[in-house]
């Protein structure tokens, strides 16, 4: 189930300190994985595999990267023809298991960027919440 922002920050309380551990396995709502690594600088190196294509299938496993400050984090996969960011923070559940909450944007190439019926399609935006797998 799909989550708005504003929800979880009514619900999730604050992480304690400045520190979240990104590092790891995590999956989304909709089954996609990632798999992270946090270098002492706070850099951000993995890969992701989403749930959902063009194809009704997975995906293969994809590059990612970023970077961290403290209990928030942004990174970027590259699909192709197709570039998704996120942006978000660490959290801890009602039952203090860790979160990861973002909100995403993707952008995608169309035909003719200058075209008005298909310009629209070129951003989409939406929201995640990852858990460690």
């Amino acid at each position: 189930m799909r989550r708005h922002a504003e929800q979880y920050a009514k619900r999730t309380p604050s992480v304690q300190g400045n520190h979240f551990d990104f590092s790891g396995l995590w999956v989304n709502e909709l089954g996609s994985n990632m798999d992270i690594v946090v270098d002492s600088n706070g850099n951000v190196t993995g890969k992701y595999q989403s749930a959902v294509s063009d194809n009704g299938g997975p995906t293969k496993w994809f590059s990612l990267t970023g970077t961290t400050s403290g209990d928030l984090i942004s990174f970027t996969v590259n699909w192709g023809t197709e570039i998704t960011a996120w942006i978000g923070h660490g959290a801890f559940s009602v039952d203090s298991s860790p979160e990861i909450l973002a909100l995403w944007q993707l952008v995608k190439n169309v035909p003719d960027i200058e075209d008005p019926e298909t310009q629209w399609k070129t951003v989409m935006s939406g929201a995640d919440s990852f858990i460690r797998a």
